[in-house]
C-alpha cells in the first residue's frame, strides 16, 4: 500500500511562520486581528497553527487570514488545496441536503438561499455574534426536547434532521476549537433526540448508531451532566426497546459512575433505569433503595414542569412518580403500585397522552395481578386506542404487550384476551416497559 503524498501548503505555513520570527501564539494574534476578531482564544487558536502546520487538516475557515497576514496570494499560499476543500464541502452539503429531502423536508433546498441573508444581519448587531451562536443551538435543543414528549415521532425527526444539518455547518465554520467543543453540547443533545425517535419509531439499530453518536458528541463537549444525561436516556431506551436486563443495568451504572457525588437532575434518569431494571429482575429490595435515593435527590432540586422531562438541568415530579409506578407495578404490593400510579396520572396534563397511556398500562398490569383480566385488557385497549395511530410508538407497544405477559398462560385463551390480542395484533413474546 502506497502512502497520499503529502500537501505542500503545510510546510509552505511553518515556513512562512518561522521566516518572520514568530510564535504560534504571535501567529494567532494576527490571524485574529486578520478576520477582524477581538476577543478571540489565542491559546486555541494557537494549538490549532500547530496543528496545521502538521498537515492534521485544512485552515478551510482561516485561509484568507493566513494569505493577509504572510502577505501573499490566496492560490500561492495553498495552491490546488483550496479548490479541493471547497468541492468537498459543497459535495457533502449536496448529499446532506439530498438526505432531507429524502425524509420530507421538501424546503431544505428551496430555503437555504435565505440563510446567508439571515447570517449577515446577525453579523452586523452589536456585540460578538459568536457568543450568540451556542446559546442559540441551545435554545433550539431545549424546544426539541419539549416538542418529543407531545409531537408525533415521525413528524418529529425531520425537523431534528434538518437543525442537525444546520449545526453540523455550523461547528464547520466555527471560529476556534473552543467553540466547536462549547457546540458540541446541543450536538450532543440533538442527536440523542434522534436516537430517542428513530427508536420510538421501531428502528433499533439507527437508535444503536445514533445514541453512540450522542456519546462520542457528549463526550467531546467536556460537560459532565450532559455525559450522564445521555447515558441515562441511552440505558431508558435499551429498556423499553427489549435489550438484555443486564446490559441495561450496565448502561445505568456507567453514567451513575461518571455522575461520581456530583448532585444535579442530570443522574436521575439512569438511577430511574436503574430501579426500573431492577424491578423487572425481581431485585425488589435493591430497587426500592433505588427509588428512596432518588426521592431524597430530588428534594434539592428546584421546581421544574412536566414539559421539562428532557432537560439536562431539571427532573420533573412526573417522571419520578412515573418511575416509582412502573417500579411498585413490578415489586411491590397492589395497593401500593395503585397509589404510585394514581399520583403520576394526577400529575400529568391532559397532552401529555402517551405518558398517561403507559400509566393505564401499568395499571392494567396491576389488575392483572389483582385477577381481573377482564378489566385489566379493558384498560389497556382503551388506553392504546385513545392515541393517534402515529402516537403508538415502540414505548406504547411494549406495555401493551408487558399486560399481555401479565396474564397466566391458563387465562390466555379467554375472550377478552384473545380479542386484545387480536386488536392491537400483539405478538405472545414478553417485553418491557419503560416511559418516555
Amino acid at each position: 500500500m502506497t502512502e497520499r503524498p503529502h500537501p505542500a501548503w503545510p510546510r509552505r505555513l511553518r515556513a512562512e511562520r518561522e521566516a518572520r520570527g514568530w510564535s504560534k501564539r504571535e501567529t494567532a494574534r494576527r490571524l485574529f486581528r486578520a478576520a477582524g476578531i477581538t476577543n478571540g482564544r489565542v491559546d486555541s487558536l494557537a494549538r490549532q497553527v500547530g496543528g496545521w502546520e502538521d498537515g492534521d487538516h485544512f485552515p478551510r475557515d482561516w485561509a484568507a487570514a493566513y494569505a493577509t497576514v504572510f502577505e501573499v496570494d490566496l492560490d500561492d499560499l495553498f495552491g490546488s488545496a483550496l479548490d479541493g476543500q471547497d468541492a468537498d464541502v459543497d459535495r457533502q452539503r449536496r448529499h446532506l441536503l439530498s438526505c432531507l429531502s429524502a425524509l420530507g423536508v421538501e424546503g431544505a433546498v428551496r430555503m437555504e438561499p435565505l440563510e446567508p441573508i439571515r447570517e449577515a444581519l446577525v453579523s452586523v448587531l452589536p456585540g460578538d455574534p459568536h457568543a450568540r451562536i451556542v446559546q442559540d443551538w441551545e435554545e433550539i435543543a431545549f424546544e426539541h426536547g419539549h416538542a418529543f414528549l407531545t409531537t408525533a415521532p415521525s413528524l418529529l425527526l425531520p425537523d431534528l434532521a434538518a437543525d442537525l444539518v444546520a449545526l453540523q455547518d455550523v461547528m464547520q465554520r466555527a471560529r476556534d476549537d473552543e467553540q466547536r467543543r462549547r457546540l458540541c453540547g446541543p450536538a450532543g443533545k440533538l442527536s440523542a433526540l434522534v436516537a430517542m425517535t428513530v427508536a420510538t419509531l421501531g428502528q433499533p439499530r439507527q437508535a444503536r448508531d445514533w445514541w453512540r453518536a450522542a456519546r462520542h458528541t457528549a463526550d467531546a463537549s467536556g460537560d459532565r451532566d450532559l455525559r450522564v444525561w445521555v447515558r441515562g436516556y441511552e440505558a431508558m431506551n435499551a429498556l423499553y426497546n427489549g435489550r438484555p436486563l443486564a446490559a441495561v443495568l450496565r448502561l445505568a451504572d456507567d453514567a451513575i459512575a461518571i455522575a461520581g457525588g456530583a448532585s444535579g437532575a442530570a443522574v436521575l434518569e439512569a438511577m430511574a433505569s436503574r430501579a426500573q431494571t431492577l424491578a423487572l429482575l425481581g431485585h425488589a429490595e435493591d430497587a426500592e433503595k433505588t427509588i428512596a435515593a432518588m426521592h431524597m435527590r430530588f428534594e434539592g432540586l428546584p421546581g421544574a414542569s412536566p414539559d421539562e422531562r428532557l432537560s439536562t438541568s431539571a427532573w420533573p415530579k412526573t417522571a419520578l412518580q412515573h418511575t416509582t409506578a412502573f417500579t411498585f407495578t413490578h415489586c411491590g404490593p397492589a395497593a401500593r403500585a395503585e397509589r404510585a400510579q394514581a399520583d403520576a396520572l394526577a400529575l400529568y396534563p391532559p397532552g401529555m397522552r402517551r405518558q398517561r397511556a403507559q400509566i393505564a398500562l401499568l395499571q392494567a398490569v396491576t389488575q392483572v395481578r389483582r385477577g381481573d383480566i377482564d378489566t385489566a385488557v379493558d384498560i389497556a385497549g382503551r388506553a392504546v386506542s385513545s392515541l393517534d395511530p402515529g402516537q403508538r410508538t415502540t414505548t406504547i407497544r411494549r406495555g401493551a404487550r408487558m399486560v399481555l405477559d401479565a396474564v397466566p398462560e391458563v387465562e390466555l385463551s379467554r375472550p377478552a384476551v384473545r380479542d386484545y390480542r387480536a386488536a392491537l395484533a400483539l405478538p405472545s413474546a414478553s417485553g418491557a416497559g419503560a416511559k418516555e
